[in-house]
């Protein structure tokens, strides 16, 4: 047996479909990946105030959430829809869009509490279950609501 590279068009091919792949969701990565810093944010302020300094979960998630939500929008808006005009208004269709995502987060919390004898255990569990349903709920209205491409958008 030889040492034989790849075939080069097997991974021309793959790169290709690759490439493509991101082309057409790359506005979906990009909002992964900001919502995991933002996630990561919203999840380090909750369990420090709820566990660190003993709020009640409504607190530390009332804290946590609009903390992660006010990153989200300034990075999603410069650096992955690319959208600077209407700004006001697009704020606000973002946060209507994470209020839903915040009454829907919260939902979820309570409801995998009540799984749990322990409370803070379940809403330690619920905080963290809460996070990818949020995340498609926001991303389908913030993709075709707050961050839809306007006639007067700039190109």
């Amino acid at each position: 047996m030889s040492n034989q590279e790849p075939d080069q068009g097997t991974n021309d091919g793959l790169i290709a479909k690759l490439r493509e792949l991101y082309t057409r969701h790359h506005h979906l990565l990009k909002y992964l990946i900001i919502g995991g810093m933002a996630s990561a944010i919203d999840l380090i302020l909750f369990f420090v105030l709820y566990n660190g300094v003993g709020t009640s979960e409504l607190v530390a998630h009332s804290v946590s959430v609009p903390t992660a939500v006010v990153f989200s929008f300034v990075v999603n808006a410069r650096h992955n829809f690319k959208t600077s005009d209407h700004a006001l208004k697009r704020f606000v269709a973002f946060c209507i869009v994470c209020t839903i995502g915040y009454v829907a987060g919260f939902a979820v919390i309570v409801s995998v509490q009540q799984l749990f004898t322990n409370e803070a255990v379940g809403a330690n569990i619920g905080k963290i279950v809460s996070l990818p349903v949020v995340f498609f709920i926001q991303y389908i209205l913030n993709s075709k609501i707050t961050f839809r491409k306007t006639q007067d958008s700039p190109a």
